[in-house]
């Protein structure tokens, strides 16, 4: 049964009974069925080339200085573009991706808002006492007085914003984030995930960010041209925990860099 919620099924003589109420749209159905009983708009071209992936992965790593130019528009439109193939729990779709492009804009609607912020903070006495407890004074200084630490000029910032009624939604919103990443270093384009400014989130007035009642914030990735030219990192490490039949003894085999 190809279907995930039953909505098709093979009837009489073979041909398939379809139950619209319980279809979710996820387009199962169309992708396999070999005589394209059910159409959805898109024609099959193939199995894409999958090479380039591992070329991406180990070459792609975090982007913190940026040239002094903005990301056009249509370069962005085009990074986006890949958000319309990320999966979505249930199919739940939905997901709104809330662009600040523009390093003007950056700073007028993101940065000096949080920097004001933050000095009110400080000047309460709140923000010197999280510096002493957390050590981190010199740090929270260095913000106090200006200095962009949380967006680093970059001239894109994306919020990646999903309804809260989908069942997996901060799921959701990180799947599109990565793949949005992955296509931005193809593009020749810098990132890295702002999880300061994922944090800082509730406490900035939500940044008034139209459009997105009702969502949660799965993730922020800032993007731009990078200013330098970064070396790809070595594999970081990682665990195996091989429990598949083929594994020897306990099942149990950790394995670091395989």
């Amino acid at each position: 049964m190809v279907c995930v919620t039953g909505a098709a099924a093979p009837g009489p003589g073979g041909r398939p009974v379809f139950d619209r109420s319980s279809c979710i749209g996820c387009g199962h159905c169309a992708a396999v069925c070999p005589v394209d009983a059910f159409h959805i708009g898109t024609a099959f071209t193939g199995a894409p080339s999958t090479d380039c992936l591992p070329g991406l992965a180990s070459t792609r790593r975090s982007v913190r200085l940026f040239e002094d130019r903005d990301v056009p528009r249509e370069t962005v439109m085009s990074l986006l573009e890949t958000v319309g193939y990320s999966p979505t729990g249930t199919n739940a779709q939905g997901l709104r991706i809330a662009a600040v492009g523009g390093a003007s804009r950056v700073r007028g609607m993101l940065s000096d808002p949080l920097r004001r912020l933050l000095r009110i903070l400080w000047n309460t006495g709140v923000l010197r006492m999280a510096g002493f407890l957390s050590g981190r004074t010199a740090l929270v200084k260095r913000l106090v007085s200006g200095e962009d630490l949380v967006f680093r000029g970059a001239p894109l910032v994306l919020f990646f914003m999903v309804p809260r009624r989908n069942p997996t939604w901060r799921s959701d919103g990180v799947i599109a984030a990565t793949l949005v990443m992955m296509r931005a270093h193809e593009m020749g384009l810098g990132t890295f995930w702002n999880g300061a400014a994922e944090a800082l989130y509730p406490l900035a007035g939500r940044w008034r960010l139209p459009g997105t009642r009702g969502c949660g914030l799965a993730a922020v990735l800032c993007a731009g041209y990078p200013a330098v030219r970064y070396r790809p990192l070595p594999p970081r490490a990682w665990t195996l925990i091989d429990l598949s039949e083929q594994a020897s003894g306990t099942g149990e085999r950790p394995e670091g860099r395989i």
